[in-house]
């Protein structure tokens, strides 16, 4: 038979397993406390055997009568063992028969079994004694019956089988109540898991603020959720942006092929052609190769090429790639700041990024401008600083020209295919940079700033 789905739970057996610790544990103390209070109760009983004989044997011989006839006298429970005996070891007074075997009178505790005879019969009683030799010759030995022991044994017996059953009926109730509990936030959790798997990303696990474990994993999830919403997006408008941006070279290709096909009078003309459906060709390879490496690196599969490197190295080598094109086109180039800056990153990827920086800033920069490449440290920050002398980006336009494909309308007439400062963003966001577009009286700023453990 299929037990119900709330006794299946974790936090069912957890429950229980921890009440059966508990109850054990409460079990063990109970035992231990149970143990030391009669190991207490005997030593003192035992110390005050030892401490009367030792009065008595003392004392005048005389007075051990006396001392007899009081002590059983107060015995009502028939507890108390009594006897003087003289030198052959024949009993002069008390209520023990005999004089117990294996036993001597030396001032220490014995263990023994001895013949009790009252007004109420002989019997055999176990008990710890003390004896000692009085002035006299006479033997005289006192001793102690635990029977009393037996009803407390029964009263804690009886306590822990009263008050164990009460307890595991309130353990299983607790662990039903939380199980319930559980069972019920876990089918709230798994139906609105059902509507986001239904496509319903926008929405999101209920949190009932208690800061409880649910909670927090929930809060987990939630991040992972929004996180997948995301990428979801990202790679819904990579799909929109390749379509909508392959569209025309794709057009262009295949307009080139029906031209040449139903127009080419010779050989050269068909090739020729070809050529130019090549070229679309190639347009529309780069376009996607491009789009590929911006998700690869937005999605981290390229910081496994971390290591440390030098920033300051990274861009003087950009310096020495494009002073040949600034020199050609009348821009001058140059480099400030500070020369060595060691972090932790991609030499490859941090190269990629200063270099669309350098080049977009040579592209926009007329003849006889500058394009300056600084490496500044602060307190909290360092920062890598590109600034040219051209056109500028409009303030509106600041955030947009980070996205794909987007190009500014001083650009339309530029060759590139708008995907360079996405590429940049990408590589900075992969090494923790924050690129913004800085104030500037004249041409346009970029800088990207990160606070990096500096080696």
């Amino acid at each position: 038979m299929r037990l119900p789905e709330f006794l299946r739970t974790a936090t069912f057996r957890w429950t229980l397993t921890i009440s059966a610790v508990f109850l054990t544990s409460a079990l063990i103390l109970v035992v231990i406390i149970y143990r030391e209070s009669i190991s207490t109760a005997k030593s003192r009983i035992d110390d005050s055997l030892v401490q009367e004989v030792r009065s008595v044997a003392g004392g005048n011989p005389k007075s051990v009568f006396a001392h007899i006839e009081t002590r059983l006298s107060e015995d009502p429970r028939r507890l108390r063992l009594a006897g003087l005996f003289d030198e052959r070891q024949q009993p002069i007074a008390g209520n023990m028969r005999a004089m117990p075997d294996n036993f001597t009178p030396d001032m220490r505790l014995w263990d023994i079994v001895a013949e009790r005879e009252d007004d109420q019969g002989v019997e055999l009683q176990s008990a710890h004694a003390v004896g000692a030799v009085l002035s006299d010759g006479n033997t005289y030995v006192i001793g102690r019956n635990f029977g009393d022991v037996a009803p407390l044994q029964d009263d804690v017996m009886n306590f822990v089988g009263m008050a164990l059953p009460p307890a595991v009926v309130l353990t299983l109730v607790c662990a039903v109540v939380l199980s319930l509990r559980t069972q019920r936030r876990i089918e709230e959790i798994h139906r609105m898991a059902q509507r986001i798997m239904a496509g319903h990303l926008d929405e999101r696990l209920p949190v009932r603020g208690t800061s409880d474990d649910f909670d927090k994993l929930i809060g987990i999830i939630n991040i992972m959720l929004s996180q997948i919403e995301r990428l979801m997006g990202e790679v819904k408008g990579v799909g929109d942006d390749i379509a909508h941006d392959l569209r025309t070279p794709l057009t262009r290709v295949r307009a080139s092929l029906e031209r040449g096909r139903d127009n080419a009078a010779s050989l050269d003309d068909l090739r020729v052609a070809v050529d130019k459906g090549i070229t679309g060709i190639d347009q529309a390879l780069s376009v996607t190769t491009a789009l590929l490496r911006i998700a690869a690196i937005e999605h981290g599969q390229r910081n496994s090429g971390f290591g440390e490197v030098d920033l300051g190295t990274i861009v003087s080598a950009v310096v020495d790639l494009y002073e040949p094109a600034a020199d050609d086109k009348g821009v001058k180039l140059f480099s400030g700041g500070m020369t060595q800056l060691k972090l932790r990153g991609d030499g490859d990827l941090l190269f990629e990024a200063i270099s669309n920086l350098v080049d977009n800033a040579i592209k926009f920069t007329p003849r006889g401008g500058t394009v300056s490449i600084e490496l500044v440290r602060t307190d909290a920050n360092l920062m890598l600083r590109v600034a040219d002398t051209g056109p500028g980006i409009p303030l509106p336009e600041r955030e947009a020209v980070f996205r794909r494909f987007y190009r500014t309308d001083k650009s339309r007439n530029l060759s590139g295919m708008g995907l360079g400062l996405s590429l940049v963003a990408a590589i900075s966001r992969l090494h923790g940079f924050r690129v913004q577009i800085a104030d500037s009286l004249q041409g346009c700023t970029i800088e990207m700033i990160c606070s990096p453990t500096v080696v």
